[in-house]
């Protein structure tokens, strides 16, 4: 039996998918000079600015902190409406998440932080329904865990920076919300 019909289909192949990789990676070119473009939204626009890297120490602190983080976590039981969580202290602090309750009834938030005494967060209701937001204080030596009224609509939740210029150290902070 003659493989060679197969090397060359296989040889095409190659040079195919070779040739879309190069137009795909082309795409993703960028102009450096940005400053003379205007966009549709506005006048001259850059780039958001990147944020300083976590050097080794801080990234297993982060990792040691989430792990721990998501056994606290686990006590949330039933149908999860909003599961988020973060970095809770360094400029890249935070987190916001939101979802739309379809059933009004009573939630259980869970909440928790590690590695840090303590963070608030700001459960967001929809303004519709004439519901107050909902503020959230978490002392990190527990887990928060609290039930409220939601009715059908919009719910939000978010992390409150406390201090978004301060050093990194790999805190967390993460919540449930649960039927």
């Amino acid at each position: 039996m003659s493989t060679g019909g197969t090397n060359a289909v296989c040889r095409a192949e190659a040079l195919i998918v070779s040739a879309l990789l190069a137009i795909s990676m082309a795409a993703c070119s960028y102009e450096d000079d940005i400053e003379g473009q205007l966009t549709a939204a506005g006048p001259k626009s850059r780039p958001a600015p990147s944020l300083p890297t976590k050097d080794r120490e801080v990234l297993s602190a982060e990792a040691t902190n989430f792990a721990e983080l998501k056994k606290r976590l686990a006590a949330a039981t039933g149908s999860v409406l909003i599961d988020d969580s973060g970095p809770a202290d360094g400029p890249g602090v935070g987190f916001r998440k939101s979802a739309t309750v379809k059933v009004s009834g009573a939630y259980r938030i869970t909440a928790a932080c590690v590695g840090i005494d303590g963070v608030q967060m700001l459960l967001d209701k929809d303004p519709g329904t004439g519901a107050e937001p909902i503020s959230l204080t978490v002392d990190c030596s527990e887990v928060l865990s609290q039930v409220v009224e939601l009715q059908a609509g919009y719910v939000g939740v978010s992390l409150i920076r406390n201090d978004p210029t301060g050093p990194w150290t790999g805190a967390v902070a993460g919540i449930k919300i649960a039927r």
